[in-house]
């Protein structure tokens, strides 16, 4: 800074200044005092350092004894009655050993290059690595979430100190175990001293997903050949899984392993183990169209679908409440000696099993059909390879055929075989030529199910079904908690009326006018076709009508329903889905039957939101409480109590009187629930719930093609009612509990609001008068009439309405529907506003004077062409009332004559003068 000579001396006279000088020895002087001690505090923390560092390393594994060779005990599924119901172990065919010579170059680099680019420069730890991590943390508020170790650390992490890292309580112990790991890495290295060796573990001990261990089993799960046979592309595939094995699973995820596999690429580009031309061809490659689940007999045993989502439940809870690497989660899982207790009822399971494969609950045309999961390989006759599965043979027939609804679903399980050989003899060219031992066929039941219990009250998932038919391995795809479908009208109730009744926006009686509907360029219709004017919103989620959804929902506004359809716990959402199609289930990823079945048992629940749980603890194998659901089950209020039960009740309605009367099982329990179907019969649901347990089932082919229309729709319903009929069978009966806050009151059923005597009650299809639920507060008041019913006195000649000179007996009172759309079925009951405002027509103050219409003088019989009532004539054409001639043409009243033709009132003849007497007497007659 720049000072001028004033400014100077003042700032040269403080520096002088005696208090100024004392300031500075004192903090000249504090300054020495915190050297020493901070020289102190370092010589300590040195010290201290040393000892702890040398603590650390001398409880560490003996380089000596080290095996990486995967150990551990097996871990235990136990059901809610105790009773076991799997063994979890890691050996078997899901691990297959393979030499580093056997692994592809471009799969060791893709794993190099996104997990540890210093691998073959570093002793073991990545010093820069570290720093990087550190320094991120740091920005980021001290959450330290990247990742530093390397290969050889990761190696050791899951082979040497999985026992270490599976039973840390706290933070400290996590570090203790880094350094331990970082210290033994460093030691390995020096004592293998070889990079390939190192690298060939890691890349079979590596946990790639869908219950695999190494790159081999990977490689046979999701492309069906061996390692050596993967290309660039098929390889970068593989490695962009590591860092998340479920969220990066090639199968369930591909959008997000298709992010991750370009960042592999991108590695691999800027550390030169690629170049541009082969970069741009592996990106270029449709990779994903090859991509299937293979059952090649990879699994020794398999493990029901229930058991698949208790392992992914106890997964994610391990690495979201714990801190465990995707990694350390599965070593504990399948080394870690674990002892699960899951929520599974054993007798729910088993009716849930047997009425799924009940071919006497999937009526015709859909009763028995089959579908296939095809993969082989093809070697060009140019020496290439490519890859065939179901999905690309979809893909061409619907582009040969020009058919979008192209589906590959028969009548017999011949009929799949012969489809898949017609497939070959057309793709197949001269020279080609199937791999041996590539061709991988399973035939599947459709339509295929899936299925949802939970008891509302806990949270608890009794029984799940991912599908109908065998499965052939553990881990596959579950239908219950992969498959994301369009929820259909199911979603009306999540999508659309929790919202409006809960902000008290609207009620079960505010109404819509269910008439064609056009927002913008779309235009809504209901599934019958049919159109009812205006309806309540119970009578919309009785009947299942989309009209009156969709304009509920852009009265109370997409962004409120929105953030009501977060809280009821679904995690597939997009921002995309924020458009009107949300009323109707229209989303852009759909939803899985557990998280909509989860949905449903927050309404059940009374508004309270409980995350779905697959076990309720799990123990260490020293018996030792690894993990309490209880203490990480999320728990919340998504609605309002009383709202909960008003949706209850109309959904009451639902499977007694509208859309869902096919499900209802009985008065044996009380029920609600809500169907659903998407557009072309792609999916049919049933949702609901009893006072006991809530219920999903969804329906659907695998290749979401349409479903045939008719009684097939009728089957998801029937399972639902054969299911939760059977687990109610000797419950005692319960009603839904009506909380405090819930009042009725009588409406009219064409606004929601008080009655207009005479009116609503004499409405030409009935009387439209009924009593509805409502919360507190939300009931009409006093001033609250309906304002959709008028009584107006209409004229019966003009049809308008009467005014002050309409006759009385032409005037007629009429009750009329006040609606303005030409297109509502109201219409016809109804009177536009432009109508209201006019007036009788043909009655008017006009109408009440005689007209004297004009006759031509050469048709008439008076000279000047006046009429006579009694068509006598006068000269000058005056008009007689009783047609009495009169010589000047004078009229009188009653037609009497007067010489002069003056008028008398009443007819008195004046002989003498037309003088006028009121009653006809001589008024001064004179004679001259």
């Amino acid at each position: 800074m720049n000072y001028g000579k004033k400014a100077t001396k003042k700032r040269e006279a403080k520096i002088d200044a005696k208090s100024t000088k004392i300031g500075k020895r004192i903090g000249l002087w504090i300054g020495r005092i915190l050297l020493v001690a901070f020289l102190f505090v370092a010589v300590v923390g040195i010290s201290t350092g040393v000892g702890v560092w040398k603590g650390i390393v001398d409880s560490a594994p003996d380089i000596s004894a080290i095996d990486v060779t995967p150990t551990g005990y097996s871990t235990t599924v136990l059901a809610a009655n105790g009773e076991e119901t799997a063994t979890l172990v890691a050996s078997g065919a899901n691990r297959k050993y393979v030499t580093i010579d056997e692994i592809p170059l471009d799969m060791q680099h893709a794993f190099v290059a996104i997990e540890d680019e210093r691998f073959y420069e570093h002793n073991g730890i990545d010093p820069k690595g570290i720093l990087r991590a550190g320094l991120a943390g740091i920005k980021n508020g001290f959450h330290f979430n990247q990742g530093a170790s390397t290969i050889t650390q990761q190696l050791i992490k899951n082979s040497v100190l999985e026992e270490t890292w599976a039973n840390e309580s706290s933070k400290l112990e996590r570090l203790q175990r880094k350094l331990q790991e970082q210290y033994i890495a460093v030691q390995l290295e020096k004592q293998v001293n070889d990079k390939d060796w190192i690298l060939e573990n890691y890349l079979n001990t590596i946990n790639l997903g869908s219950n695999t261990l190494g790159v081999q089993a990977a490689s046979e799960k999701y492309f069906g050949k061996d390692v050596s046979e993967l290309t660039l592309s098929e390889s970068a595939v593989i490695a962009g899984i590591t860092k998340n094995p479920s969220a990066y699973n090639p199968i369930t995820h591909p959008e997000n392993n298709a992010k991750r596999r370009e960042l592999v690429l991108d590695a691999m580009l800027e550390q030169e183990y690629i170049n541009e031309e082969q970069y741009k061809e592996a990106l270029e490659d449709p990779v994903y169209d090859r991509i299937a689940e293979h059952y090649s007999g990879l699994e020794a045993s398999v493990n029901s679908y229930f058991v698949d989502a208790v392992i992914d439940d106890v997964y994610d809870d391990l690495v979201n409440e714990l801190g465990y690497t995707q990694t350390e989660a599965y070593k504990a899982i399948y080394q870690g000696g674990l002892t699960i207790y899951s929520t599974q009822d054993l007798d729910f399971q088993a009716i849930c099993d047997e009425e799924a494969n009940n071919l006497e609950n999937y009526p015709d045309p859909v009763k028995l059909q089959y579908s296939f999961q095809l993969a082989f390989q093809v070697k060009k006759a140019d020496g290439t390879f490519k890859k065939y599965t179901n999905q690309t043979m979809l893909s061409y027939y619907k582009e040969k055929t020009g058919n979008p609804e192209f589906d590959i679903c028969y009548e017999t399980e011949e009929e799949c075989y012969a489809a898949i050989e017609q497939y070959k003899d057309e793709i197949m060219e001269d020279g080609d030529s199937i791999v041996e031992g590539s061709e991988s066929i399973y035939i599947t039941l459709q339509p295929q199910m899936a299925m949802t219990i939970i008891d509302q009250a806990t949270g608890e998932v009794k029984a799940l079904v991912g599908g109908r038919g065998e499965k052939v391995g553990d881990r596959t795809w579950n239908r219950a908690t992969d498959t994301t479908r369009q929820p259909g009208s199911t979603f009306k109730i999540i999508g659309c009326y929790a919202a409006a009744i809960d902000t008290g926006l609207m009620t079960l009686a505010s109404v819509q006018d269910d008439a064609p509907y056009t927002v913008g360029e779309k235009s809504y219709r209901n599934a019958s076709g049919k159109y009812s004017g205006y309806t309540t919103l119970r009578e919309a989620i009785t009947d299942s009508i989309n009209i009156v959804t969709v304009k509920t929902l852009n009265d109370i506004g997409i962004s409120t329903s929105y953030e009501y359809v977060e809280k009821f716990g679904f995690t597939t959402l997009k921002e995309t889905d924020k458009n009107l199609g949300l009323a109707l289930g229209g989303l852009t990823n759909g939803v899985t039957n557990l998280e909509l079945t989860a949905a449903y048992a927050a309404i059940a629940n009374g508004g309270t939101y409980i995350e779905p749980k697959f076990y309720t603890v799990v123990l260490d194998h020293d018996g030792n409480i690894l993990l309490d659901k209880n203490d990480v089950q999320e728990k919340h209020e998504v609605i309002q109590e009383t709202t909960a039960w008003l949706l209850t009740n109309a959904m009451q309605d639902v499977l007694t009187a509208g859309s869902g009367t096919r499900a209802y099982f009985g008065a044996t329990m009380a029920q609600a629930g809500k169907t659903g179907t998407t557009t072309n019969n792609r999916d049919f649901l049933m949702a609901g719930y009893t006072p006991y347990y809530t219920c999903t089932v969804w329906g659907g082919n695998d290749d979401n093609s349409s479903q045939i229309k008719g009684s097939a729709s009728i089957y998801t319903k029937l399972l639902w009612k054969n299911v939760m009929a059977r687990i109610h069978e000797g419950l005692p009966y319960k009603d839904f509990t009506m909380p405090a806050g819930i009042v009725t009151a009588t409406v009219c059923r064409k606004s929601g609001l008080l009655p207009i005597t005479g009116a609503c009650d004499a409405d030409p299809r009935g009387s439209m008068l009924y009593t509805e639920y409502f919360a507190e507060g939300t009931e009409p008041g006093y001033e609250d009439v309906c304002d959709h019913h008028a009584l107006i006195n209409m004229c019966e000649d003009s049809n308008l309405p009467a005014g002050i000179f309409c006759p009385q007996d032409r005037v007629t009172q009429r009750v009329y529907v006040l609606d303005d759309n030409p297109e509502s079925p109201e219409a016809e009951y109804a009177i536009t506003t432009d109508t209201r405002g006019q007036i009788c027509t043909v009655h008017t103050a006009s109408s009440l004077v005689p007209t004297i219409p004009d006759v031509d003088e050469d048709d008439t019989a008076n000279p000047n062409g006046s009429t006579n009532s009694n068509g006598s004539t006068n000269p000058n054409g005056s008009t007689n009332s009783n047609g009495a001639t009169n010589p000047n043409g004078t009229a009188n009243p009653n037609g009497t004559t007067n010489p002069n033709g003056t008028a008398n009132p009443n007819g008195t003849t004046n002989s003498g003068g037309g003088t006028t007497t009121p009653n006809g007497g001589a008024a001064g007659a004179q004679s001259h």
